[in-house]
């Protein structure tokens, strides 16, 4: 049984604020860079001293990817310590996954705009998804300090206590959340790959490392949830109703899933329709059932 106290909270939310506020100036940094960047690149002038200037931008998205994967546990903490989740929380939830993925982005589009403009390319296409990227962070990490700041107040007029959590309710009820979120996101994803292999070709590794790098918040949280339970016998992991629920979410999504699956089967296979895509049913069934199981366990939990 682990026990949370208001010194741990403290040290995790302290360490994480300061975290958030280094990766915001970090990212007043990249906007100035960028914008001295994109003209002299666009031109294929030379970057000078700008290109030694370039070297922290890698460096800060490094630093902002670990910021990101302290600021998914210090929220788990902070869930399991107050034991509620408000709409703040899924927000911050919701924001975070989105600009972890960025963060990844970010690197992708940095790298192909790098060899783009040693290729004598055009890299106009990329810059505003740069900035849109720097925006999501930006609006995300301001979310974050503001409401660990709150944390902090909360904390000194001893809102909550010490407390020993016996089932993890509300890891159990973010894991949900955030799997709901990782599922959207992974849809909208296979489904847009997909319509766009039609006209060009998607690789089927940049696929698969796509899928991986979308489950990854899901993955993490679901592995500090194990973590906290690899001490339990497995008959003890849920509590009665958290075991009704998970039960009967696995089911009706095990049976949603058959005919979604037959007809995406159908539709595939049908060359008047799609003339690639074979390898995209997997991540398609992958995230169609962590949405479903995820949405449903949601809707179980809130009933009374």
């Amino acid at each position: 049984m682990f026990r949370l106290n208001k010194k741990i909270i403290r040290v995790f939310t302290i360490a994480t604020l300061l975290l958030g506020v280094i990766s915001l100036l970090w990212l007043v940094y990249d906007y100035f860079l960028y914008k001295q960047l994109k003209p002299v690149i666009l031109g294929f002038g030379e970057l000078g001293s700008l290109e030694q200037m370039a070297e922290f931008v890698w460096l800060s998205y490094l630093f902002m990817f670990m910021v990101h994967i302290i600021a998914g546990i210090t929220l788990l903490l902070h869930l399991r310590y107050f034991k509620v989740i408000r709409l703040i929380n899924i927000i911050i939830i919701l924001l975070g996954i989105t600009s972890f993925l960025a963060v990844l982005s970010d690197w992708a589009i940095l790298g192909d705009i790098l060899k783009e403009y040693e290729a004598g390319w055009d890299t106009s296409g990329e810059w505003p998804i740069l900035y849109i990227l720097l925006g999501i962070h930006a609006v995300f990490l301001l979310l974050l300090t503001g409401i660990f700041a709150g944390v902090l107040r909360r904390l000194k007029v001893n809102d909550g206590e010490e407390m020993a959590v016996k089932k993890d309710e509300m890891v159990f009820t973010a894991a949900q959340y955030v799997g709901l979120i990782c599922g959207i996101i992974g849809l909208v994803w296979t489904v847009f790959a997909l319509v766009l292999s039609q006209r060009l070709p998607v690789s089927y590794y940049h696929m698969l490392a796509t899928s991986i790098l979308i489950l990854i918040p899901y993955g993490l949280v679901v592995l500090y949830w194990f973590i906290l339970k690899c001490k339990e016998k497995i008959g003890d992991w849920y509590d009665e109703k958290q075991s009704r629920d998970v039960y009967r979410s696995g089911f009706i999504t095990l049976v949603v899933t058959i005919p979604v699956m037959l007809a995406l089967y159908l539709v595939i296979h049908n060359d008047t329709l799609l003339t690639r895509g074979d390898y995209f049913w997997f991540p398609f069934l992958i995230f169609t059932s962590l949405t479903l199981f995820s949405v449903l366990t949601l809707v179980y939990y809130h009933e009374t």
